[in-house]
């Protein structure tokens, strides 16, 4: 089951490149989706999620399928991407982006990506791509205790 529309991408897609303050970029995400904890995954989310559709495109990279993030007590913790109720929505929109356009879109949000930052390092380190693995995303916007209870 969808968890967020393809529409409500789109127009969040566009704002996030739009030309927004980050402070009324996220205002407006809050109103779109009308829960400010949704806005954060949303806002932090969409762009890993084109990001690792681009590097999926790159060649024989393995991508990760976890993520980390602090729990209250300062500990990482590693969880699947199964466990985010958003990923395979901001997914599927970074696909169709990628396959359909715009291509303004999907350049601008997978630069913004901490992953596709790490491949670049690794590329203008002289390092090889193929056959390199990606470890887990670590996302610091958001807390551990967000996924208590969710499957």
């Amino acid at each position: 089951m969808r968890q967020i529309s393809l529409e409500t991408l789109s127009k969040i897609g566009a704002l996030a490149v739009s030309r927004l303050t980050l402070e009324k970029y996220e205002s407006a995400v809050a109103d779109l989706v009308c829960d400010p904890d949704l806005a954060r995954r949303i806002i932090d989310w969409l762009p890993e999620a084109f990001g690792l559709i681009l590097i999926g495109h790159m060649g024989d990279i393995t991508l990760p399928k976890t993520f980390r993030v602090k729990d209250r007590s300062g500990q990482w913790i590693e969880i699947p991407f199964s466990r985010e109720p958003i990923f395979a929505d901001v997914l599927d929109f970074a696909s169709l982006t990628y396959h359909n356009g715009p291509k303004h879109l999907f350049s601008s949000l997978a630069v913004q990506s901490s992953v596709v930052d790490t491949v670049n390092k690794a590329l203008n380190a002289g390092e090889p791509l193929t056959g390199a693995s990606l470890g887990p995303i670590t996302m610091a916007g958001l807390s551990a205790e967000t996924y208590d209870g969710m499957a």
